[in-house]
């Protein structure tokens, strides 16, 4: 049972108003983990801000998405991980980069240096060892492509934290269990942390 309430659009008032209706003409419809943000219109307006901010990172959409799949997994947060996989194929994302987001476990050298980083300063608490700092450098990433994926560990915490705090209710299809997964027979919305 969800334990945080959820603002709903129509009863929205003020500033949570205008910001649910931009999530809604943003995306189509407005995500329950918005309607809990939308709360505090400072919290929501702080992650649109921040989300939208993220498409301009140099390290891309597609591996920022990755490092959100990578921390949801590391957090155990299923909203988070099913979202994540219902949306990747917007995001540019096939079900073998969804599952190796997951795992942190692709097939690309330079992707897998990205997500063995991002999840060592999510386990680290950003007090990420020499060595592990010069092997995501050894793998082609400067300090700008560092920043940001630390931000894009950052912001998945941010959505983790929260919706694991809420036990947001799911409105999107669950995703499988990371076991039950497999480049041939999983597809993108299909495919959850467990």
């Amino acid at each position: 049972m969800q334990r945080i309430s959820a603002v709903q659009p129509n009863q929205a008032q003020g500033r949570s108003r205008e910001l649910l209706e931009a999530v809604r003409q943003a995306f189509g419809a407005v995500p329950n983990t918005a309607q809990v943000m939308a709360n505090s219109p400072a919290v929501l307006a702080s992650f649109l801000a921040f989300s939208t901010a993220m498409k301009e990172a140099a390290i891309g959409s597609k591996l920022h998405h990755q490092v959100k799949l990578a921390t949801s997994h590391t957090n155990s947060c299923d909203y988070c991980t099913s979202i994540l996989s219902a949306v990747a194929p917007s995001a540019g994302l096939s079900a073998a980069d969804v599952l190796a987001g997951r795992t942190r476990d692709s097939e690309d050298r330079r992707a897998r240096a990205a997500l063995t980083f991002a999840h060592d300063v999510l386990e680290s608490r950003g007090r990420v060892s020499d060595q592990q700092l010069a092997a995501v450098r050894e793998a082609g990433y400067g300090d700008a492509e560092i920043v940001e994926i630390v931000a894009s560990v950052l912001l998945g915490c941010l959505t983790n934290f929260l919706n694991n705090v809420a036990r947001t209710e799911l409105d999107f299809p669950q995703a499988e269990p990371v076991e039950a997964c497999s480049t041939a027979s999983c597809g993108t919305a299909a495919c959850s942390a467990h």
